[in-house]
């Protein structure tokens, strides 16, 4: 098993992995395994920071490894540093983080209220080099194929592959699905924000440029709950010989089947979606984004936790930004881990 035991626990089984690992911090190991640890990596275990504890160790703690070297966030990133102090609980160390500017790569900031001019800035990018939705929407507009490129070209799947992943650049998380600053409240917002600034027309349920979520396996058109498909006007060939070409809209998936390429569905066959422009924390785990933003409510919220926090932190890969509304949201939110029973007894020392 290899997973990151300090995200958000699955939904309903517990914090199996947490407690599966609860001691792979400390790497107590007993006499026996360090020994034998040190004779097969010749690397003196100790000197790591690993300690021998007595032969009473549960056998599961001389099977866990902690990987404590990070190949995306070195000692210079305000990311990995920020994740550090949010997994120790460390509330002022993080606000300290964020307030301080020492690193370029991470920042917050305090909305006034649902037209805060920040938000919609973050909203459109193009704020120094951080990408925001304004990125996807332009790819959409300039890199589309012409009118007289056929259907069957591959340069119109190759104008929705980098419209998909111009959109992969930049994503808004939300801690709660309700209230102003969820994610229906958020979605409606950025979707209206894009269109009084004539970036795309949201005046209908499906229109061009339009990125939905699937919220429910559907293995007939071989798309699975998580994946993300934006709507995309493109040519379609004649239904019959002697009839033109027409512009139809379709919305495009990349593909998962390890086949590569682009899949374009009708959207009255998507029942079973919700718009993109913000997903809840939960739904963003196993992604990562060039530049990812965490929107807190503006009041405290039992699912609001470390875990919540660091997951969020930890999907940006170039930057992180901390939107809040009202101050001590965070600070509760670090200062509040997890508390679930997975059922499994590890505290005898058994073999």
């Amino acid at each position: 098993m290899l997973g990151d035991k300090d995200q958000l626990a699955s939904v309903e089984a517990g914090a199996v992995l947490g407690d599966l690992c609860r001691r792979a911090d400390a790497g107590c190991y007993s006499p026996a395994t360090l020994e034998w640890l040190q004779q097969v990596t010749g690397q003196s275990l100790t000197e790591a920071g690993l300690q021998a504890g007595d032969e009473a160790t549960h056998l599961l703690e001389q099977q866990t490894a902690m990987l404590r070297h990070s190949h995306r966030f070195g000692a210079a990133s305000g990311i990995g540093e920020l994740a550090r102090a949010v997994n120790r609980c460390d509330a002022t160390a993080a606000r300290d983080l964020l307030q301080r500017g020492k690193f370029d790569d991470i920042q917050s900031r305090r909305l006034t209220g649902s037209n805060d001019p920040a938000f919609s800035a973050l909203v459109l990018g193009g704020e120094g080099t951080l990408p925001g939705y304004g990125a996807y929407l332009s790819t959409l507009k300039t890199q589309r194929p012409g009118a007289d490129v056929p259907a069957d070209d591959p340069r119109w799947e190759a104008w929705a592959s980098a419209v998909l992943s111009a959109f992969d650049r930049f994503q808004l998380l939300c801690a709660v699905r309700r209230g102003e600053w969820g994610v229906e409240g958020i979605n409606q917002r950025v979707a209206d924000l894009l269109t009084r600034r004539s970036l795309l027309r949201a005046d209908k349920l499906w229109y061009e440029g339009r990125p939905v979520l699937v919220t429910r396996n559907d293995y007939s058109l071989g798309l699975m709950n998580g994946d993300i498909g934006i709507a995309l006007r493109i040519r379609e060939p004649a239904l019959h010989a002697g009839q033109a070409e027409t512009d139809a809209l379709r919305v495009a998936f990349p593909r998962n089947d390890g086949k590569g390429g682009i899949r374009f569905v009708l959207p009255s066959r998507l029942p079973d979606v919700e718009t993109v422009f913000a997903m809840t924390v939960h739904k963003s785990q196993g992604s990562e984004f060039e530049h990812a933003v965490l929107v807190l409510p503006e009041a405290r919220n039992p699912v609001l936790t470390k875990e919540l926090v660091y997951t969020a932190i930890t999907r940006a890969s170039h930057h992180f930004s901390l939107l809040e509304s009202r101050p001590g949201v965070l600070e509760a939110a670090v200062q509040t881990p997890v508390r679930r029973i997975s059922g499994l007894d590890l505290s005898a020392a058994t073999n």
